[in-house]
């Protein structure tokens, strides 16, 4: 099957990822802030269709939260996804929206504890002692260390939840 979404595409989806956690709010969590991401792809997929582009948005403004860094595989598969769905294959939004919850706690599970619990812990403690030796190092090192895994987990999850979509 050919792809209909291209780098360019996935690289303003990865910047749009950033900006997951811009309009959270206690009732639907980061609902709004996954539809913001994958606008993109779902204005590209569905081709000028405004009546498509409403429904998969209204899809994607349920419920949704987990990790806001391994939540990019989540939009690499929802994509894949919603353009199988609008090139017409048997996709239905229910299936759509079940992988998508489906992927939520799970990854929240293993995301959490990788970066919150781990990662951030080992970068700050690191930074810390070079810090408390009087060293720029310290602050550098947990400023550029914890950026950089951000990025990369979220450019390669991104890319890895396209590439497998709905395998």
């Amino acid at each position: 099957m050919t792809k209909t979404l291209n780098k360019k595409d996935l690289f303003w989806i990865f910047v749009r990822s950033h900006f997951l956690l811009g309009s959270f709010n206690f009732e639907r969590r980061q609902a709004m802030g996954f539809c913001y991401t994958l606008r993109p792809a779902i204005r590209k997929v569905d081709r000028g269709d405004k009546a498509a582009e409403a429904a998969a948005l209204k899809r994607h403004l349920e419920f949704y939260n987990t990790q806001p860094w391994v939540s990019a595989v989540v939009f690499g598969v929802t994509a894949a996804m919603e353009e199988q769905k609008a090139k017409g294959e048997d996709i239905s939004e229910e299936t759509i929206t079940s992988v998508k919850v489906g992927l939520m706690g799970p990854l929240a599970g293993v995301g959490d504890p990788i970066f919150w619990g781990t990662a951030r812990p080992v970068l700050a403690a690191l930074g810390a002692s070079l810090a408390l030796n009087g060293s720029i190092v310290g602050p550098l090192l947990f400023f550029i260390g914890i950026n950089v895994l951000l990025a990369l987990t979220r450019r390669y999850g991104l890319k890895f939840g396209y590439e497998r979509g709905t395998e």
